[in-house]
């Protein structure tokens, strides 16, 4: 999964970066909105409200029957919410919501799905950060990815021919942990107090 297009909340100033650069190269970049480039971190809670998948394109080998194609299609959003809640909660508690419930501080994830293959291995969504001690969206942005079929056996990270959709929604999740964590693997810490 990458993150093929990013909004960030802030002043008018305006840069163009390329989204993700380890992973991908976005010919046109990203438009970003920044307040002096510091983005929102630390927050105090983070909610989880499942993703909206009503206009997705759901295709695919999901099911074993055709009939049971709008459950899995239901059911989608639900597999993600948790998936995303275990890497989120990493930065602080995540918990996710009911239909009925609105948070009142931290931040809150919403989206929505826009296609999920599971033959291709395929899978798309737009993803929203609203910060509700400010009252703004501090991050907006499209990812897009899967493993487009890696043959018949598949690979660690995802799945051989067919059913991809549950690894696809996996690494999702990571890839959103790892773009909104700033020092996800810990980069440069020490084990000991001696610099040399």
């Amino acid at each position: 999964m990458y993150v093929t297009k990013t909004d960030v909340a802030g002043s008018s100033n305006r840069s163009t970066v390329s989204s993700d650069a380890k992973d991908f190269y976005a010919k046109n970049g990203v438009r970003m909105v920044t307040n002096c480039g510091v983005g929102a971190s630390e927050p105090k809670a983070i909610y989880i409200r499942p993703f909206c998948i009503d206009t997705a394109i759901f295709t695919g080998d999901q099911a074993v029957s055709d009939g049971a194609m709008p459950i899995r299609k239901a059911l989608t959003p639900i597999e993600f919410a948790g998936d995303l809640k275990e890497q989120l909660e990493r930065i602080a508690p995540a918990r996710i919501l009911k239909d009925d419930e609105t948070p009142r501080t931290g931040w809150l994830v919403e989206g929505e799905f826009t296609m999920v293959d599971g033959s291709r291995s395929a899978l798309a969504m737009h993803v929203k950060v609203t910060d509700l001690d400010k009252g703004v969206t501090v991050y907006e942005f499209d990812m897009a990815g899967g493993n487009h079929g890696q043959g018949l056996y598949g690979t660690i990270r995802g799945s051989g021919l067919g059913r991809a959709t549950a690894f696809d929604l996996e690494n999702a999740a990571e890839r959103m942990y790892l773009v909104l964590e700033p020092n996800a693997f810990r980069w440069g810490k020490r084990s000991s107090l001696a610099l040399h």
